[in-house]
């Protein structure tokens, strides 16, 4: 989905030209790009967090602030993403991406309470759980 292209088969939807729809394409990946940044930045936080969090309380509040900022600016970035693809996925006939990120297909992935799809009280690394 981070590379948008023109379907090879069939006209574009909507009667867009090649020209718009390359646009499209264009800003959907810029948008992607910059969402991508925010995983970046949270990676590099949380190896900040990691090593040196435990024994500076400053310090490891300053970086909960960032982090609980970070996730509220890739929420927002993943929104923009998904607009600026599907302006461009719908007129050229390719399947938009939904509002929500765990549900595919119409089926629910995920929860708020069960990231990646485990319970909270269980070990996802836990042959036996």
């Amino acid at each position: 989905m981070s590379n948008p292209t023109a379907p090879e088969h069939g006209p574009a939807a909507g009667g867009f030209g090649p020209l718009t729809l390359d646009d499209l394409a264009n800003r959907a990946e810029k948008a992607h790009a910059e969402h991508l940044e925010g995983y970046t930045a949270s990676t590099v936080l949380h190896h900040l967090y990691m090593a040196e969090g435990f024994e500076d309380e400053e310090l490891r509040a300053a970086l909960d602030l960032l982090l609980r900022r970070l996730e509220i600016w890739r929420v927002q970035t993943r929104e923009e993403w998904r607009q600026a693809y599907n302006a461009w996925a719908i007129p050229a006939g390719v399947d938009p991406v939904p509002a929500d990120p765990t549900v595919v297909d119409g089926e629910v992935i995920a929860t708020v309470d069960e990231p990646d799809g485990f319970p909270p009280d269980s070990d996802p690394f836990d042959p036996n759980a």
